[in-house]
């Protein structure tokens, strides 16, 4: 039953919020169409009501024209809901005016005014669309009033009670279910528009998903070989200057083989966590190379920031006091050893060289007693 009210209040409050401002300036549109078309009918008036014409006229004009106008501006600056209520009260004017100037008027004529009450059904139910349950009220009023004016209106010629009766319940139920037609496409339509969007949304998530898992360690969580490769393209190929970062964790197979591989696993997340933060700190890139080696990415030069980065990312990795009694170099904690290489030097600016340069330095630092940094 509430469906036959109205659209769910979920749907109509989204459907608002997707196509209010279209809404608006259809119905701004259609407020000055029905405005203009409504005042001719200052014209019959004076053949159907030239008893009232005068009034009929300053009714129109001084009462209706200004309410419309005021409707007009106050359309898009209401909350929705006062919107369609401000809808309804101009359609009720526009409705049960004309009744009430053919109720009063004394012409033989004034009986074929109601010609006009269709016209305004049709107004308000189809060109406006109002909210089906403001549209049920409406129509209700309206065709109770213009039904009771029928039959109790003094003098009515009573060969016109019927057929008018028939064309007024009539023009009820057409519009009327024309509005229901109307108001349910349009909650069909958003819904399928609605449930289409939410597909292609929820597929965009799952590719993006997808993609992230391809581009992720899956041991530690930060970006994997792969990434790294996109990463590093993208930035050489930018101006500026690339500093590259290899990273080894200094005789990790020792720390493996004395506390088994679950153990190194967590020492390797720990250190990859460190290396991710020290990297966006430095608003740079870490990543995992493989096994135990990493890979950072700083926008620098290696002359001016190399030497500053890389001992600073040696001494956060010392600082983790991870143990590791296995080491037969007298010291008892996880340390790191980083070789870096960058853009500027010799004006390279191929990866593979970077990489290669990088790599290097690291077989220096490793082989000068590890736990340290050298350039390459």
């Amino acid at each position: 039953m509430n469906w036959l009210l109205r659209m769910p209040p979920e749907v109509e409050r989204a459907e608002e919020r997707d196509f209010g401002a279209e809404r608006v300036r259809h119905l701004r549109h259609a407020i000055i169409v029905g405005l203009i078309v409504y005042n001719i009918y200052n014209l019959t008036s004076l053949h159907l009501m030239a008893d009232i014409q005068p009034f009929t006229v300053a009714m129109r004009l001084l009462v209706l024209v200004p309410g419309s106008l005021a409707i007009f501006y106050l359309v898009p600056r209401v909350p929705p809901a006062l919107r369609e209520l401000l809808l309804l009260g101009g359609m009720f004017v526009a409705s049960l005016l004309p009744l009430y100037l053919l109720y009063i008027s004394q012409s033989a004529y004034a009986s074929y005014t109601l010609g006009e009450l269709p016209l305004v059904l049709l107004f308000g139910n189809m060109l406006l669309v109002l909210r089906f349950r403001l549209a049920l009220i409406f129509t209700s009023v309206t065709s109770l009033a213009a039904l009771w004016v029928i039959h109790y209106k003094p003098d009515f010629d009573p060969n016109l009670v019927f057929p008018l009766t028939v064309q007024v319940v009539t023009g009820l139920f057409f519009t009327l279910y024309g509005n229901w037609h109307v108001e349910r496409q349009r909650c069909l339509t958003y819904l399928a528009r609605y449930d289409a969007q939410d597909r292609a949304d929820r597929a965009e998530r799952r590719g993006d998903a997808l993609r992230d898992l391809t581009l992720t360690d899956m041991l530690t969580g930060i970006p994997n070989r792969r990434h790294l490769d996109e990463t590093l393209h993208a930035w050489l190929e930018r101006d500026g200057e690339v500093l590259l970062m290899m990273v080894d964790v200094d005789h990790f197979k020792a720390f493996n083989d004395r506390f088994g591989h679950v153990a190194g696993d967590d020492c390797l997340r720990r250190i990859a966590e460190a290396l991710s933060t020290f990297a966006a700190r430095h608003d740079g890139f870490a990543a995992r190379y493989g096994g135990e080696e990493f890979t950072l990415l700083f926008v620098s030069e290696a002359a001016a920031g190399g030497p500053f980065i890389a001992d600073r990312l040696v001494r956060s990795i010392r600082d983790l006091a991870i143990p590791h009694p296995a080491r037969n170099d007298g010291l008892t904690h996880v340390t790191v050893s980083a070789g870096y290489a960058a853009t500027g030097e010799d004006g390279v600016r191929e990866a593979r060289d970077l990489v290669t340069r990088a790599d290097l330095a690291l077989y220096e630092a490793k082989s000068a007693g590890r736990n340290r940094s050298k350039a390459g």
